[in-house]
């Protein structure tokens, strides 16, 4: 429009081509030949896949009398687009804003890849609820004392993630009673003690004691089928809206989870692995995928005497927008971007602001998005990308970002491309006599 109106508005067409979808769309195409392939061999037929359709759509884009730079688009996949990411991805290393860590992300166990929050949508699933009883162990580190011969009484619309349980949290503010039952004796959230009745088969009970939840921080449980203790935390995130006001606790497998484990320096355990099966960690059910093993835990629960109740709920669960299939909240060594280090989300924040938006919901999505989302999981288990330019000292185990390193990389982009990371050893990019800057050893990877 401005063009004809005779402005001058250079368009430059460009196009995204990396990530899952090529990549998804290729190993399908590539079928058992995958498995036979190295990372540099489905990145040539990716890049393939990706210049095929540049050109198509180019084409077509002509055809329509759009005019363009057609002859010079930005492409993602060109060395000199590669080389600036690389640059604004080391500036961000060098300010501290990038770290390596064991969280809890979104994971596609069909894709064996982690998501990043736009990556997640939202469809009505089924899943078994359980009501599960933990035995008191040791209550002598609360202010009060309900006494071992009682338990905490959690719900949870994910059995799978009971192996790795250790702690339940409750909010210090809410009153929590202590009933007496032909079942025994348990403590839940007073205000939840009809749901309970009608959800489980504690059905008559009696209040012995009620106390504050800030009183019971502290005290040690028995997890219901593992030889491990289970603490007592307090937690402001904890509800009235439904359950029993006592939270599972498994920072190995959910975002509140891992801060409060961050709070109360709690094991991270994730006994599961990238296809979304149990590991060694939980042997006794190694091999076994998480879903189909929810009503498996729900038995093992109902043997051991702490199954109170079981029913399916419909809930809204997060899927992989290219699969379509259930994801699960996985524990894995990932990089991040902080969104608090150097004010990042405020920066963010305020960028938003300077932009002109014609849609005003717009604007406030995409606010709402960056001021409530965890630190940026930006590392992916996948070939068909730029890689994250950080060697690593296999003696030491310390990641290796020099003036020297990334002068190193820089020229090995834009010479190969970021192909070059996957053709070439870290020696040969660096040198075969590069020490490592933290223990002086020749041993990098």
């Amino acid at each position: 429009y401005k063009s004809l109106k005779g402005y001058y508005s250079p368009y430059v067409p460009g196009w995204d081509c990396h990530g899952m979808p090529i990549e998804h769309k290729v190993v399908e195409d590539l079928g058992s030949k995958k498995n036979t392939m190295s990372k540099l061999e489905i990145r040539q037929h990716c890049h393939k896949y990706a210049m095929k359709y540049v050109e198509l759509q180019k084409q077509q884009f002509k055809r329509l009398g759009i005019m363009g730079d057609w002859e010079r688009p930005y492409l993602t996949l060109n060395k000199e687009y590669e080389d600036k990411m690389a640059d604004i991805f080391f500036e961000m290393y060098k300010k501290g804003m990038v770290y390596k860590g064991l969280k809890p992300v979104y994971w596609c166990s069909k894709c064996e890849t982690a998501l990043a929050e736009a990556e997640v949508e939202y469809k009505d699933h089924s899943t078994p609820s359980v009501y599960v009883s933990f035995n008191i162990k040791d209550d002598s580190s609360a202010k009060s004392h309900p006494g071992n011969d009682a338990s905490f009484v959690i719900w949870t619309t994910t059995p799978w993630t009971l192996p790795a349980n250790v702690a339940i949290a409750v909010h210090p503010d809410f009153d929590y009673a202590l009933i007496n039952a032909k079942e025994g004796k348990f403590i839940v959230a007073e205000a939840l003690l009809p749901e309970l009745a009608a959800k489980t088969k504690v059905k008559e009970y009696e209040i012995k004691a009620k106390y504050k939840g800030a009183e019971l921080e502290g005290i040690k449980c028995l997890h219901p089928f593992i030889n491990r203790e289970s603490v007592v935390v307090l937690a402001d995130y904890v509800t009235l809206d439904t359950g029993t006001g006592c939270v599972h606790t498994a920072p190995g497998h959910g975002h509140e989870d891992y801060i409060t484990g961050v709070k109360y320096k709690l094991p991270v355990l994730c006994p599961v692995d990238s296809r979304g099966r149990f590991n060694d960690d939980f042997g006794m059910m190694k091999g076994e995928n998480v879903f189909a093993a929810n009503p498996k835990i729900a038995e093992m629960l109902e043997k051991t005497g702490h199954l109170l109740g079981t029913e399916t709920v419909q809930h809204s669960y997060p899927h992989c927008w290219r699969c379509k299939s259930p994801i699960i909240f996985r524990a894995t060594n990932q990089w991040f971007i902080s969104m608090e280090k150097n004010d990042f989300r405020k920066q963010a924040l305020d960028a938003i602001k300077k932009v002109k938006w014609h849609n005003s919901w717009g604007q406030d999505r995409i606010s709402k998005m960056v001021a409530g989302r965890p630190d940026w999981c930006v590392s992916r288990q996948r070939s068909w990308g730029v890689p994250i330019f950080v060697f690593e000292c296999k003696s030491c185990g310390k990641s290796i970002v020099t003036d020297e390193t990334i002068k190193k990389v820089h020229e090995l982009i834009r010479k190969d491309g970021s192909d070059g990371w996957y053709s070439r050893s870290a020696a040969e990019i660096l040198g075969h006599d590069f020490k490592c800057p933290h223990c002086g050893k020749i041993d990098i990877e």
